[in-house]
């Protein structure tokens, strides 16, 4: 089974280049030290959306079962915890703006309800 995580904030405006600067500097920091069922696959930002928010990024990651996803919520302390802690540094801290966190599952994978 494979699930991705997107969890989405907005950068403060004011720390954008600042924060694409860490990112290049940090990425492949992120990939490597992702724990054990978990692939980090970047920080993606909309080309066009219709989200009024336009410094909102998604940080993408795949766990391969819901099991994996207890493994990242106790990595805080490692080096991946502590770089998702700096990352979170950018997102614009106003309580007005909404945080986002969606799970998709494959489709095959999925259970469908209702048209048996």
């Amino acid at each position: 089974m494979n699930i991705l995580v997107f969890e989405g904030g907005v950068i403060a405006p004011n720390k954008l280049g600042e924060a694409q600067a860490w990112l290049s500097d940090n990425d492949a920091d992120l990939r490597s030290t992702a724990p054990e069922g978990t692939t980090y696959m970047g920080v993606y930002s909309p080309i066009f959306s219709s989200s009024k928010y336009p410094t909102e990024v998604f940080l993408v990651y795949s766990v391969n079962n819901y099991g994996d996803l207890d493994q990242l919520a106790g990595a805080s302390g490692s080096r991946f915890g502590r770089l998702l802690g700096e990352w979170d540094g950018f997102l614009d801290d106003d309580p007005s703006l909404k945080m986002s966190k969606v799970l998709y599952k494959s489709l095959t994978a999925a259970t469908v309800w209702g048209n048996e």
